[in-house]
C-alpha cells in the first residue's frame, strides 16, 4: 500500500535569474513496509525531497499525497505531521532547555497525550535506540552521537507510519549506526514506510530500494541494495 506519493513535483527557490531549481519533476512512491534510500551528491535535492514528503515544505508544482490525502488540501497539517510522520533532521533540532526524555515526549504532549503516558512512550523510544540512560540529561551534556540517538528516539515515538531520516548516522560510530539502521529496518518490517537519505552505501544496503538524485532529478532507481549490511 502506497503511503507517500510525489507526482511530478518541482521546487523552485527564488525567482528569475536567481531561481534555484531544487527538484525537477520528481515522481516517487513509498509503500508501507518499504525502506527507500535516497542517494546523491550534496546539493542534489535530497533534503528538499524529505521536506516535501513530510509536509514541511510545499512544492512549486506537482502534488504530494500522504496516506491518500493531498497535503495541499489538509487543514491541520501540523497535526497530521505530529501523528503520522517522524523526522530525524540533519541539525537535530533538540530544545536546549528540555531533557532528552522531554525532547522525545514533546510531540506526543503537543498532540494531547497525558504527560505520564508520553513519558512512558519516550522511555520506550529511548530504549529502542539504546539511550535510556540519557533520559535526564540536557542536550549540552550529550555528545554528538548521543544527541543523534535522542533525535531518532523522538522520530520513533508514537504511531508514526512514515519515518524520514536525513543522514541519521552522521554523528554515530559504525556500531551505533548499524543499530540505528536495524531499528529503522524493524519499524519498516512492522509496517512503517521509511525514507532514508544517506551517503553511505553500507547503510543503503538496508533498503528495499535505492533511488538516486542528481541536480534535482530522479536519475536512477534499483531494487537491489548496493551493499548488504544486514
Amino acid at each position: 500500500m502506497t503511503f507517500v506519493q510525489l507526482a511530478d513535483v518541482a521546487r523552485v527557490h527564488g525567482e528569475g535569474a536567481a531561481a534555484v531549481h531544487a527538484l525537477k519533476g520528481v515522481r516517487l512512491e513509498v509503500g508501507l513496509g518499504e525502506l527507500v534510500a535516497v542517494m546523491g551528491p550534496s546539493g542534489s535535492g535530497k533534503s528538499t525531497l524529505l521536506n516535501l514528503a513530510g509536509g514541511l515544505d510545499r512544492p512549486t508544482s506537482g502534488t504530494v499525497h500522504l496516506d491518500g490525502q493531498d497535503l495541499a488540501t489538509v487543514r491541520d497539517l501540523a497535526a497530521l505531521r505530529r501523528r503520522s510522520v517522524g523526522y530525524v533532521f540533519q541539525d537535530l533540532n533538540l530544545i536546549p532547555s528540555l531533557t532528552a526524555a522531554e525532547n522525545v515526549m514533546l510531540p506526543r504532549e503537543l498532540d494531547g497525550v497525558r504527560s505520564g503516558r508520553a513519558r512512558e512512550e519516550a522511555m520506550a523510544a529511548l530504549a529502542e535506540v539504546d539511550g535510556a540512560d540519557l533520559a535526564g540529561r540536557f542536550p549540552e551534556e550529550l555528545s554528538g552521537g548521543q544527541r543523534q540517538q535522542v533525535a531518532i528516539a523522538r522520530a520513533l515515538i508514537g504511531e508514526r507510519r512514515l519515518l524520514l531520516a536525513d543522514e541519521p548516522t552522521g554523528a554515530l560510530d559504525t556500531r551505533t549506526g548499524d543499530e540505528i539502521l536495524r531499528t529503522l529496518r524493524a519499524r519498516c518490517d512492522a509496517g512503517a514506510a521509511v525514507l532514508l537519505v544517506t551517503h553511505e552505501p553500507r547503510y543503503a544496503g538496508w533498503a528495499d530500494r535505492v533511488v538516486f538524485l542528481r541536480d534535482g532529478m530522479l536519475t536512477e532507481s534499483t531494487d537491489v541494495p548496493l551493499e548488504s549490511a544486514r
